[in-house]
């Protein structure tokens, strides 16, 4: 433990593109929906219930790439915007998007249109090949500890406890330091004056190269403003993950992963708000042309699906040479198949996040008195919004430290006034704003909270009236507790003027994958991540005005740790390609046992989970065999792969033999056990049948330069509930005579992904409401509803009632699902002999409301996509009475046959028309 105190101061694209191909052909009708990519993202809202998260996209946002992927003449811009402008969009450009590897456009409509009518006049014009909403996408870190300026001894070994756990510090001891290599930071800017990263920008610099593809001001919905200066300080993200990569010396005695490696920053956020897809395009395409020799990116959101534009783009530059990693998320909360863009891409390298074995955090120094008489000192974490400098007692809701839902109810009717008192309360159960509400009913303003675990986090507190929060230990607050229990007065006073940073052992989740870390597999049965690294708990710079350094979580740090070792590996064996580097990775991990945030487990975590494990530079560095997969995917039982395949290549000096043996992975059900449809959160349940596996032969001779097949077959599991979507994995383990020691994952589905559910139709969906009701309550069958137009006659009908309603569909997904329909069914049209209908897949309907079919969507609990009476093809329907027949294509289903869908329809609704006044 330290404790310091400071005072204050090419292939694969083919691959990639043949996929594409295969699903939008699979039907003439799935390619006339798919046209219409843009369609349902542009108008449905972003999920406002509790539960898993849709991404939002840019209102009015596109992006296009051109049927010519090779050249696009320079006229094609003004050419391609005058047809936008002939048919009344009034478009804005926002970026060009122009490389060897993706020749296209973004740019804005006015978004008073029909979107739905937009993209697929878009879709239609003959330059367009594809468009696409421009999603928007986030940074995947959690804060967990404030920052400080200070001092320290320094040291010439490698004894960062992240080093020691990747094993860098064995390579750097070699005097492997990333000399040579090119890494390009795609994040939120450098503060490139730090001093560990050079203090300086340009040629010569560690940050050499880099561009500002927003500006300060931009928040992902509005047009960026790029100059050439990449520095920022407004926001600490990409400064933490440039440290990690490739910091210098500094008081805290660390580096980064590839301390001399060369820095590109490529920025992609302003100071606040998310970064749209169009951005990331540009910013991936240029770091490529650059001659990046690895491209990061600790960005995403959930997806699942390989057809994102940006995740097409990525898995591109991959083929074309270059190695991405990208974080595989922070949802693991969600539970499984719950992939991330662009981490779910082909050949692209996911990373998942492991705790740190030390616990490094930046607390600020208090002291207190027991009885006016005996003195302590003890540290503790501010909340956001701060701990101003006070000298109050301490109060506490429970003094029993046992309690685990301190402060969750309301407190009793005689509880004192806690105005002038600072209120001590256990960390659990829930939230930190429901703790704050309860103690702020009798007039509280200050809260310390005390931990339920190792380290400390930011306390999340923003309830009205509270006026500042912070946290101590678990065992800070439990001996307070016990003092207090005794009829003991305690005095604690802060005055936020000493720092005090410690890095204590983290003996609970230390070394294992952090809760947080995203589960797959990805919706299409890939297995991802290929690897995980040190994630949780990191220490690394920030930007100087943010106090230089400071402690933050998230797949975010494990990423670029992985560039930074693949950085090393490029300074090593300069002659690897992309794919070979994945492999690599994949298989020299060291798999780590499941833990659940309180308890170890003696089985390991799922595949879906960690990957390969816990990356081993030393090990990929030196190893001499080379598989030529990262994992194995066996996929569902409906395509069940019996018999696969890896090869294996000697690259030593000499014959090595080689035994094989497989060990099982803990298998993850989806669902959980009482029927319900909605997957697990975390931590799923878990049980040990696994898959048996069998060799062409139990060992293989292969001389020096050469390679070797080995038949993989494997029996699914016994005994397992089908119906809850088992998902089995483990690892084949691959040992030579000359010591090298490999782990090839493998994973695949125990049903049938067709027969899983996708459509939530348990709790009610889908439903109607009202785009006025926030609350989104269902209403009731034969609600009225008026809708404002432009002209008064609507198909012969007029209203000139008031109190507008505009019906609101609800849609909820358990899984995903490539394609959903919503159509209108006609109850009844009040206007002469309307009869414009058309049987879709078996069902007689006036077609697809505006916003739909929409394709490509990850689960999601509920989103919404208001209905103005009208119509996909830009018609408007007659004033009637009608239901909406929502149909979602299960996973692996065939788009034309009818029974491969979920389907529920809403209660019947009335909409009429009145005319709006301008």
């Amino acid at each position: 433990m330290i404790r310091w105190y400071i005072v204050k101061g090419r292939l694969a694209w083919y691959a990639a593109y043949t996929f594409e191909v295969q699903i939008l052909s699979f039907s003439k009708m799935l390619f006339n929906i798919v046209t219409l990519l843009a369609l349902a993202p542009s108008v449905l809202s972003a999920v406002t219930d509790n539960g898993a998260k849709r991404r939002n996209v840019v209102p009015g946002g596109y992006i296009v790439e051109f049927e010519d992927v090779m050249s696009v003449a320079s006229d094609t811009k003004s050419s391609f915007y005058k047809s936008l402008s002939d048919k009344n969009m009034d478009p804005t450009h926002r970026m060009d998007l122009s490389s060897s590897l993706f020749k296209g456009l973004s740019f804005h409509v006015d978004t008073g249109l029909d979107q739905a009518v937009v993209a697929q006049d878009i879709q239609a014009m003959p330059l367009v090949r594809r468009v696409w909403p421009i999603s928007l996408y986030d940074t995947q870190d959690f804060a967990t500890a404030p920052y400080t300026n200070g001092s320290n001894s320094t040291s010439s070994s490698d004894t960062f406890s992240t080093h020691l756990m990747g094993h860098v510090d064995r390579l750097h001891a070699e005097g492997l330091t990333g000399n040579g290599t090119f890494v390009a930071v795609i994040d939120t800017g450098i503060d490139y004056l730090h001093p560990a990263l050079g203090g300086c920008f340009g040629p010569g610099c560690k940050v050499a190269y880099g561009y500002d593809f927003v500006g300060d001001d931009y928040d992902g919905t509005n047009t960026p403003v790029p100059d050439s200066d990449p520095y920022s300080a407004c926001n600490e993200h990409g400064t933490h993950v440039a440290g990690i990569v490739a910091a210098g010396p500094n008081p805290y005695n660390f580096t980064g992963v590839a301390p001399d490696a060369t820095l590109g920053a490529y920025r992609v956020f302003g100071c606040s708000g998310s970064s749209g897809d169009d951005v990331l395009i540009d910013a991936f395409t240029r770091a490529y042309e650059d001659g990046a020799d690895i491209i990061t990116a600790s960005i995403g959101g959930p997806n699942g699906w390989t057809e994102e534009p940006w995740t097409v783009v990525v898995s591109r530059i991959v083929a074309a040479g270059t190695p991405c990693t990208l974080a595989a998320g922070n949802d693991g909360s969600e539970g499984l198949f719950y992939g991330s863009s662009a981490a779910d891409g082909i050949g692209v390298i996911a990373v998942g996040s492991i705790d740190n074995i030390e616990s490094p955090v930046f607390t600020t120094y208090g002291t207190y008195s027991i009885d006016n008489s005996t003195t302590g000192e003890f540290g503790y974490l501010e909340a956001a919004i701060g701990m101003p400098n006070i000298s109050l007692p301490l109060w506490a809701v429970s003094k029993d430290s046992a309690i685990v839902d301190d402060a969750c109810e309301p407190l009793p009717a005689d509880t004192p006034d806690l105005a002038g008192k600072l209120v001590l309360i256990r960390r659990g159960t829930c939230t930190f704003d429901t703790k704050a509400a309860n103690v702020a009913a009798f007039g509280a303003q200050y809260i310390m909270f005390y931990n339920n675990a190792p380290s400390l986090t930011s306390a999340s507190v923003s309830y009205p009236g509270i006026l500042g929060a912070a946290m101590v230990s678990a065992e800070q607050g439990a001996s307070w507790a016990a003092s207090l229990a005794t009829g003991s007065a305690i005095q604690v006073t802060i005055t936020g003027d000493l720092t005090v940073f410690s890095s204590p052992p983290n003996n609970i989740t230390g070394g294992h994958m952090s809760t947080f870390s995203m589960w797959n597999p990805t919706n299409e049965a890939y297995v991802k991540p290929e690897i995980s690294a040190p994630g949780g708990n990191i220490l690394s710079t920030l930007p100087l005005s943010q106090g230089g350094y400071g402690v933050l979580s998230g797949t975010s740090m494990a990423t670029p740790f992985v560039a930074g070792v693949v950085a090393l590996m490029t300074q090593a064996r300069p002659d690897l390609d992309p794919y070979t580097i994945r492999a690599i990775l994949g298989t020299t991990g060291h798999p780590v046992t499941f833990n659940d945030g309180r308890t170890t487990y003696d089985y390991l975590a799922p595949v879906v989970q960690q990957g390969g494990g816990e990356v081993d530079a030393f090990a990929a560095v030196h190893i001499s065999t080379v598989i030529d997969v990262a994992n194995l995917a066996f996929n569902d039982t409906a395509h069940f792969v019996k018999e696969a395949n890896f090869t294996i290549t000697n690259r030593g000096t000499s014959e090595i033999t080689y035994d094989f043996a497989y060990v099982n992975a803990a298998t993850a059900y989806t669902l959980p056990d009482d029927g319900s449809t909605q997957p697990q959160t975390f931590p799923p349940d878990l049980v040990t049948s696994g898959a048996s596996v069998s060799f062409s032969a139990g060992s293989v001779s292969v001389a020096a330069g050469k390679s070797e097949t080995v038949l993989v077959t494997l029996a699914l599991p016994q005994d397992l509930a089908t119906a809850r979507i088992p998902v089995y994995s483990g690892f084949i383990t691959i040992n030579g005579t000359n010591g090298d020691a490999l782990n090839l994952p493998y994973a695949g589905i125990a049903s049938s992904l067709k027969d899983a559910t996708v459509l939530d139709a348990s709790t009610g969906y889908p439903y109607i409401t009202s785009t006025s009701d926030n609350t989104y309550v269902p209403l009731d069958a034969n609600t009225v509803f008026t809708i404002s137009v432009a002209n008064t006659t609507i198909n012969g009908t007029t209203d000139n009632s008031t109190g507008l309603l505009i019906p609101n569909l609800r849609i909820g997904l358990v899984m995903p699902s490539s394609l959903i329909r919503a159509d209108l069914i006609p109850s009844n049209i009040t206007y002469g002999t309307y009869t414009n209908t058309t049987t879709v897949l078996g069902v007689k309907t006036l077609g697809a409301i505006a916003g739909t079919p929409s394709v490509y969507q990850p689960r999601a609990n509920a989103w919404s996509t208001a209905f103005y009476g009208v119509l996909d093809d830009g018609r408007r329907v007659p004033a009637g009475t009608y239901s909406i027949l929502v149909r979602a294509l299960r996973i692996f289903g065939d788009a034309t046959n009818p029974d491969d869908y979920d389907s529920a329809e809403t209660v019947p609704f009335t909409i009429k028309y009145v005319h709006s006044v301008h």
